[in-house]
């Protein structure tokens, strides 16, 4: 199997000493590898694999970890391991697998970094979900009110590095916030007294929205995306559009200036 971070050398998975340690582990854990566009690769993986990552670190983890190392990362390959109990070595991707690849694959591309693949251990096998076409998803349709829901999710965790722009971000989040918890209250009534609720609205959001000030033209892009987009309207989105803003804020973040 090759090893799938394109801006680096091949070589051999289990070479790397984090991912021969929990190869053989009794509990599953996650392992990321950073790799820069000068092929430097660094691992990110609790404190030497001691903390228990069964599903994939949030975003202050990555983010925190990036400012610690100065280093600006394009691509993430993301080892985990199956222990022998209850897996009995099986190398199978659960369907908890495949979502939470998925869902890390959107997080980096906020930040400009590809998922290069996920790579599932035990013992001396391993499995790609690459390689097996289930890491696949060049595209997602969604609408206004799951961008809404993933991009509060994420701004809440990175709002805690912002410092130049913290005020405009710290403003969304709680903009997106109040949006969101009208249109849960409104959705968790009994289906026969909605129709007693007018359906929550968008124009107060947007107004709010519309009235921030910012010269960052990473968070002009975030405001014009908020007032563009419609609960109820799918659009697509790729990794490719997303990934060369996200880079930028990467950059920002790693400098202090975001």
């Amino acid at each position: 199997m090759k090893f799938y971070l394109s801006s680096c050398l091949p070589c051999d998975l289990f070479s790397i000493a984090e991912v021969k340690k929990i190869a053989v582990m009794r509990r599953e854990q996650v392992v990321l590898i950073f790799a820069n566009r000068e092929k430097k690769i660094n691992v990110l993986c609790g404190k030497t694999c001691e903390h228990e990552w069964a599903v994939i670190p949030s975003v202050n983890i990555i983010i925190e970890w990036i400012i610690k190392k100065r280093t600006c990362y394009h691509e993430v390959l993301l080892v985990h391991n199956h222990p022998e109990l209850p897996w009995h070595g099986e190398i199978i991707p659960s369907e908890a697998d495949i979502i939470s690849t998925e869902f890390l694959k959107w997080q980096l591309a906020l930040l400009g970094i590809n998922l290069s693949d996920h790579v599932i251990i035990s013992g001396h096998k391993k499995l790609s979900l690459k390689e097996y076409n289930l890491n696949d998803k060049e595209y997602l349709k969604v609408n206004g009110f799951e961008i809404k829901r993933f991009l509060y999710c994420f701004l809440a965790q990175a709002a805690v590095f912002s410092h130049r722009y913290s005020s405009t971000i710290n403003s969304i989040v709680n903009y997106l916030e109040n949006n969101l918890d009208k249109i849960r209250d409104y959705y968790e009534k009994p289906a026969f007294l909605r129709i007693f609720y007018p359906k929550p609205q968008d124009k107060q959001f947007k107004a709010k929205i519309s009235q921030l000030k910012t010269t960052d033209e990473i968070i002009k892009k975030l405001i014009n995306l908020l007032l563009a987009i419609r609960d109820d309207k799918n659009i697509i989105i790729t990794p490719e559009k997303i990934i060369p803003y996200g880079l930028e804020l990467q950059k920002k973040i790693i400098a202090g200036t975001a």
